[in-house]
């Protein structure tokens, strides 16, 4: 019977996709353009970058590999720490239940992304204040799982094995991947949208639960109060959208990690900065 529901669930989207072909198109081309300026320039760099750090052994001048998941991760943001957390794995440089926690208190959006989606809603004061509510989260959450985490890292002495064009295939790979869940998420929530002729609340709803980016795009339009507007945003912005949910649960696959930490991670940082933005 399950089954049946989610084949009658396929069966009925395709028809959507003839029905609404010219949304398709759209929020195909929306996708890609979204992909182009806010994913792309930040995170290939920082891929290439973090997987030659990994590889000369960087975390070697930490007294663990966490502290090297942090600062790379929320220099690049999502879903960079998945990515590296993923790395390390591979390398032997942190085992399988310590990269799990790691997963819940390194979750960061691109803070060059943060400000300026937020700098079209609020003010400076208001933005840093947002950005500052985003890393404090995760601190929290760090302090309430450090028992978990705390000299559980792997000290593993491997050679240094250093190859740019397996780093830049490796990157590729996962950009394409992200530009692939970006694009289906995107054309999902504009033909739900259409179908159910939702209104302008349901639509952020669905805009924000589903991909992030086109939920706060969203948002800075309608006319809501500015402290509204701060509660939702940073709520989302913490709890992540289901793409960027898909990216991260794909990488860690690869290496047999567990997503549901990742989950419960997104969830306490959502309600967390949620109260935070509430009482500031």
């Amino acid at each position: 019977m399950k089954l049946k529901i989610i084949y009658l669930g396929i069966f009925i989207f395709i028809f959507s996709l003839f029905l609404y072909a010219d949304i398709v198109y759209t929020s195909s081309i929306n996708a890609v353009n979204i992909w182009l300026k806010n994913v792309f320039p930040f995170l290939f760099i920082m891929f290439i970058l973090s997987d030659i750090l990994i590889n000369l052994n960087f975390d070697k001048i930490f007294k663990n590999a966490i502290p090297l998941v942090i600062i790379l991760s929320l220099l690049s943001g999502a879903p960079s720490n998945a990515y590296i957390i993923s790395n390390l794995v591979k390398q032997k440089k942190l085992d399988s239940l310590t990269a799990n926690y790691t997963l819940l208190f390194t979750y960061f959006a691109n803070p060059l992304f943060m400000y300026n989606i937020f700098r079209q809603m609020f003010s400076l004061n208001i933005t840093l204040k947002l950005i500052l509510i985003h890393y404090l989260s995760n601190m929290l959450i760090y302090l309430l799982y450090f028992k978990k985490v705390n000299n559980k890292a792997i000290t593993n002495k491997a050679t240094i094995n250093y190859n740019l064009g397996e780093s830049i295939k490796k990157s590729m790979n996962n950009l394409i991947m992200i530009l692939g869940t970006i694009t289906f998420y995107m054309v999902v929530t504009n033909i739900i949208q259409a179908f159910f002729k939702l209104n302008s609340n349901g639509t952020l709803l669905i805009k924000s639960l589903l991909e992030v980016t086109q939920g706060l795009n969203y948002l800075k339009d309608l006319k809501l109060s500015i402290k509204l507007k701060q509660i939702w945003a940073s709520f989302f912005i913490s709890f992540a959208g289901l793409a960027i949910h898909s990216q991260v649960k794909t990488i860690l696959n690869e290496e047999k990690l567990d997503y549901k930490y990742f989950l419960k991670g997104r969830i306490l940082q959502g309600l967390i900065s949620l109260l935070l933005t509430i009482i500031t």
